[in-house]
């Protein structure tokens, strides 16, 4: 079961994070936008969502009826989901180092970062690097599953409150830490746990938040008419505070992740639109192909310009989002939905194979 205005909330914030890499690449540095100066927090809001969809999802079956079989099955559909794309990004990234395709050889293709990032693993702290620069987020969330239980009996325990002060302290450590790259919280190095911290904070707080989703007091909060829009505009003047305050914005993330929720009529109106619920469907490919897309795009527009081709550059610019549109739609049936059903078609066939009789070691 979708919730489309959750749906909605996760193509904005993809959408927003491509927005926001645009002028990360050198030769389109003046389309730089102002508004998505910050959206790299748009990640933070990508943990606090899966931890809450997982929950709404797999919380009865993995928590409350909690077995061998159940968390296999978890784990199972959870890879289903995340890893063939990811395999296919990663080998296309390779290849694009090996080939230079868009001038950019910055990894280096050692059996450790080839094996760890064939494991979703490259982001844990020990060094290795991902070969896709984006799936450091999808590495960190792999291990926010593997834990999913433990985080969800402690979330749906008395030591709930616990729980969300220690998500918000490890928080405010990542964002002291100085390692921030465009913000304080901005830490996605592959030299230090604290990408892993900043990734299960966020998760737990999804956690709690499906568990408050039903509580009368934060119902009659937020569903009623204006909340979304207020909370929009509380997240809008916390993105504008001095000091980059990225540590409020994340906590009024989960107001919004359960506005979404509630699906009231504005909500509905913004996130659940044609548009934004087709941007939520292919939103993870958004996230994973966008900076190939851009470096390719913006090599050929270097090329452009050493053969006097100039003064079009927003052409290139249009190009490269009508391209990642095109290949991540394509992305999203081929590769994703064909991905987990094969998954899921290996996994039916092992349960319903029986050994045969008289079969001999």
């Amino acid at each position: 079961m979708r919730i489309s205005s959750l749906t909605g909330l996760r193509g904005v914030a993809a959408v927003s994070v491509l927005l926001y890499h645009i002028p990360h690449n050198e030769a389109f540095a003046a389309f730089a936008i102002p508004l998505f100066s910050r959206a790299y927090l748009a990640v933070d809001l990508f943990f606090i969502l899966s931890g809450f969809v997982i929950s709404f999802g797999y919380h009865d079956r993995v928590v409350n009826h909690l077995s061998r079989s159940t968390y296999v099955d978890f784990l199972i559909n959870r890879m289903a989901r995340v890893w063939p794309l990811h395999l296919i990004v990663t080998l296309v990234f390779m290849a694009r180092i090996l080939l230079n395709v868009s001038g950019n050889q910055s990894i280096d293709l050692n059996p450790a970062n080839l094996l760890t990032n064939i494991a979703m693993v490259q982001s844990w702290g020990w060094g290795t690097e991902p070969i896709a620069g984006n799936s450091w987020s999808v590495s960190t969330e792999v291990a926010a599953y593997l834990i999913y239980p433990l985080i969800a009996m402690i979330a749906f325990s008395r030591w709930a409150w616990a729980q969300g002060a220690i998500a918000v302290a490890l928080l405010a450590l990542v964002a002291t830490s100085g390692r921030g790259s465009s913000g304080p919280l901005d830490v996605n190095d592959s030299d230090t746990i604290l990408t892993l911290l900043r990734c299960l904070a966020g998760f737990s707080l999804g956690v709690l938040t499906f568990r408050c989703a039903e509580m009368p007091r934060v119902k009659a909060l937020i569903d009623r008419g204006g909340a979304f829009a207020a909370i929009c505009a509380l997240i809008a003047l916390a993105l504008l505070l001095p000091g980059k305050a990225d540590l409020l914005v994340v906590c009024l993330m989960p107001a919004l992740v359960l506005s979404c929720y509630y699906n009231g009529a504005a909500a509905r109106a913004v996130m659940a639109n044609p548009l934004s619920f087709h941007l939520g469907l292919i939103s993870y490919s958004i996230y994973l192909w966008h900076p190939l897309v851009r470096d390719i795009m913006a090599r050929m527009m270097s090329m452009a310009h050493r053969h006097g081709f100039a003064g079009f550059d927003w052409a290139f610019v249009a190009a490269m989002l009508v391209a990642t549109w095109l290949l991540c739609w394509a992305s999203y049936a081929l590769v994703e939905v064909r991905g987990h059903q094969f998954i899921k078609w290996l996994q039916r066939g092992r349960r319903h194979r029986k050994p045969s009789v008289g079969a001999t070691a």
